[in-house]
């Protein structure tokens, strides 16, 4: 009996099959009216892909402008954190420097987003007591930064968050496809129950693989 792809297949995979079936059914006068709803489940399921894929390429844009964000607010930290270091001669042990990173430079640097965001103020009010003249020269810069970095990241999950809900949609898209499909398969079982060679004609031939789908009838 026919083949019908899992919905792990991809969605042009299954298209190409479904539009096979809908071609033949069409070409068919005793099956013409099984046509409209296979029709309907690949526009369906089209549109689906088509915004799956609209919303993943939005979340690499996000992901780009996060990681810039980042990369901006470390490079900047980056430049400070050499001008403290040459103030305590090297000495990261001392106050002057400790106060100011209090978890380190790169306990600092691999915080993200909102956590980084808060360390960086606690950070930036340590400067101004320890090193006055570097809190004026990086202060504002650096909170500026900082800030940015997490609207970036806040952007990137919600960008996330869509491209997955638009993902499942698409895989939905597929199982409603293949649903029909297996559906049209019992009415032309009906229509032609001692023809099984006729049945067939309204499925593309192929190979099995372990993608596919078990056989249905």
């Amino acid at each position: 009996m026919p083949i019908i792809l899992s919905e792990e297949r991809s969605t042009q995979e299954i298209v190409r099959d479904a539009r096979y079936h809908h071609a033949a059914l069409l070409a068919d006068p005793d099956t013409q009216h099984l046509a409209p709803a296979v029709k309907q489940r690949i526009d369906a399921l089209l549109k689906a892909q088509a915004q799956s894929d609209a919303a993943d390429s939005l979340r690499q844009e996000k992901q780009a402008l996060r990681n810039r964000a980042e990369y901006v607010h470390d490079d900047a930290q980056r430049a400070c954190e050499l001008e403290i270091f040459a103030q305590v001669r090297k000495e990261r042990s001392l106050p002057a420097y400790s106060n100011v990173y209090r978890l380190g430079f790169s306990g600092l640097i691999a915080l993200a987003g909102a956590e980084q965001e808060r360390e960086v103020v606690k950070m930036c009010e340590s400067l101004a007591t320890e090193h006055p003249e570097l809190a004026k020269k990086y202060s504002k810069n650096l909170l500026k930064l900082a800030a940015e970095a997490t609207a970036a990241e806040k952007t990137l999950l919600q960008a996330d968050t869509d491209a997955t809900h638009a993902f499942s949609a698409e895989v939905r898209g597929r199982v409603a496809l293949n649903e029909q499909l297996r559906r049209n398969e019992g009415a032309l079982i009906s229509l032609f129950p001692t023809d099984k060679a006729r049945v067939r004609l309204y499925y593309r031939t192929r190979r099995r693989t372990k993608k596919d789908g078990a056989p249905t009838g």
